[in-house]
């Protein structure tokens, strides 16, 4: 054969799970361009290596390797993955003290006047105090500086200098959809929540682009080295996807990103309307489908309700009495502003926690269904979906919903969601086995660095709703085959393009190999087996040493 026709990569194991609808057994490929061109039966396994090997193939044969498609992670922070390597990394502290010193030793680089911003992944729990620092100790880290502590996507300390510079104090009235918390005599004292931490975010100048940048290469590569091929980054602003655009120019991304762009009601009120919105995006070339190689516009992102602190339920809290969460959105606004998305074809993915707030999104979509029909499949999106009920399976599943669901979370806030929701409603978060049966079209995520990243970690938790407060909810378990297809192919029907999280002829050559085969091996050996290898088109992105 001549070198024109010979495959890039050639791959031979003890097993490849295609993930095809009908999966018959295959233990070779071939990678030419980036895309899958052959496979091969195990008794015709050596055909393939010498059919498609040439003077520049790269093969990989290695009868102790079991191949998958790469993971397909539609639920990941990639981009607030990389603001955390460029802040204060406050994850190392085990109290508070510790946390502060940290903090003071950003200060002490950092020139007077400069915001300091802390990486995002820890949680208060983890420390002794089991608490979040306040304005006032935060203060004895630095006065120079305003701070501003992270931790998720829905949480905030500020300093005092930090709290001026938001335009935060005693006269500042509470903010719909957030949270200011005060003290007796109603003096914030520095904890902001969702709606109230966006008043902070305002106030931050950019990162850097250039840094960003490098960030994104340091997670990208780190998320290579889990298995991960492809990401749902559902937290990107318009300056951080042209950031994106610079890290996929150089070839600085080492997975896939289908980026969404956070757009909160006051940032679409601002401008006008949905459609002013929606018009000044694309004025900047952001619009769906945008983005070329590894990086993609996937659309929107929506936030109806809080977190683990402030998800809106029908019930109160069960540390909170009297207290339901928050809602961000209106119905009919929320339903008016995802009609227009529809109507322009921009996809949404809405961040709906608590059962309330699943209700209300619910609701929203049944507006915009009545008023023009059926949805494109995939165009609404309900992320998170933690406490879906019943009947509210049954309604996504006539409404044409997807919905992306992270059991990760129960890992990564379990003691959190156990003090917030009670044992009750902690054990009836993502019941996986009533959304499989019911024939609810869903995928997986991580949600990382707020759930952990390793997505094996995510299988063992879906199948044996085990988590740091025990085992909860062993009814909704799913099996290792239904789980490992929500991480690849139900993914990647999601994301679109050429993505397909199988590995049949046609389909790009995004792969992870493994010492142990997920499907089979004993559950616990899913908490420490680590990739051997993943390629992402056809390239070797990670190799373990």
């Amino acid at each position: 054969m001549n070198r024109e026709a010979t495959a890039d990569l050639v791959v031979r194991a003890g097993t490849v799970h295609t993930m095809a609808a009908a999966e018959r057994p295959v233990t070779a490929l071939a990678v030419r361009r980036g895309e899958i061109v052959a496979v091969a039966a195990p008794e015709n396994a050596q055909d393939l290596l010498e059919t498609w090997s040439g003077p520049g193939t790269t093969v990989l044969d290695d009868p102790g390797l079991v191949v998958l498609p790469a993971i397909v992670d539609t639920h990941n922070h990639l981009m607030l993955a990389a603001r955390n390597s460029l802040g204060a990394p406050v994850s190392l502290a085990q109290d508070i003290p510790r946390f502060l010193e940290l903090i003071r030793e950003r200060a002490a680089h950092t020139p007077s006047g400069q915001w300091i911003i802390t990486g995002a992944d820890w949680h208060e729990l983890h420390l002794a105090e089991r608490r979040m620092p306040t304005a006032e100790e935060l203060d004895r880290a630095t006065t120079d500086h305003p701070v501003l502590v992270l931790r998720g996507g829905h949480n905030g300390v500020l300093n005092s200098a930090g709290l001026r510079l938001a335009g935060i104090g005693p006269d500042t009235p509470d903010v719909q959809g957030g949270y200011i918390a005060r003290d007796a005599a109603g003096r914030p004292t520095g904890r902001v929540q969702d709606a109230a931490l966006e008043l902070a975010q305002k106030a931050l100048p950019a990162l850097p682009a250039g840094a960003l940048a490098t960030g994104l290469a340091h997670a990208s590569t780190e998320y290579a080295a889990h298995g991960i091929g492809s990401v749902r980054d559902p937290a990107v602003t318009p300056q951080e996807w042209h950031t994106y655009v610079r890290a996929q120019a150089d070839g600085r991304l080492s997975v896939r990103s289908h980026a969404m762009i956070l757009s909160t009601p006051a940032s679409i009120f601002a401008a006008g309307s949905m459609g002013a919105y929606l018009d000044a995006l694309e004025a900047q070339g952001i619009t769906p489908d945008a983005g070329q190689g590894r990086l993609r516009l996937w659309g929107l992102k929506f936030i109806l309700d809080g977190g683990v602190e402030a998800a809106a339920l029908e019930r109160p809290y069960a540390d909170r009495p009297g207290y339901h969460g928050d809602l961000m959105w209106d119905r009919d606004d929320l339903a008016q502003c995802l009609a227009v998305c529809v109507r322009r074809g921009w996809p949404v993915g809405t961040h709906a926690f608590g059962d309330r707030a699943v209700a209300v999104l619910l609701d929203a979509i049944r507006d915009v269904v009545g008023q023009h029909g059926p949805i494109p499949p995939g165009a609404l999106v309900i992320e998170h979906g933690g406490l879906i009920g019943g009947d509210q399976i049954a309604d996504a599943v006539d409404l044409g919903v997807h919905i992306t669901v992270q059991h990760a979370l129960s890992d990564g806030l379990g003691p959190a969601l156990l003090a917030s929701f009670g044992p009750d409603r902690t054990a009836a978060l993502w019941p996986l086995r009533e959304l499989v049966d019911s024939g609810a079209w869903i995928s997986a995520g991580t949600d990382h660095p707020i759930g952990p990243l390793d997505p094996l970690r995510c299988v063992h938790g879906m199948t044996t709703r085990h988590t740091p407060t025990g085992v909860r909810g062993p009814e909704h378990a799913i099996d290792r085959a239904e789980a490992l297809r929500l991480y690849t192919s139900s993914g990647a029907r999601l994301l679109g393009h050429a993505a397909t999280g199988t590995l049949v002829p046609g389909a790009p050559a995004d792969m992870v190999a493994y010492r142990a085969d997920p499907f089979t091996c004993p559950a616990d050996d899913l908490l420490r087996l680590a990739p051997e290898i993943t390629a992402v088109g056809g390239e070797v992105v990670y190799r373990r040493a």
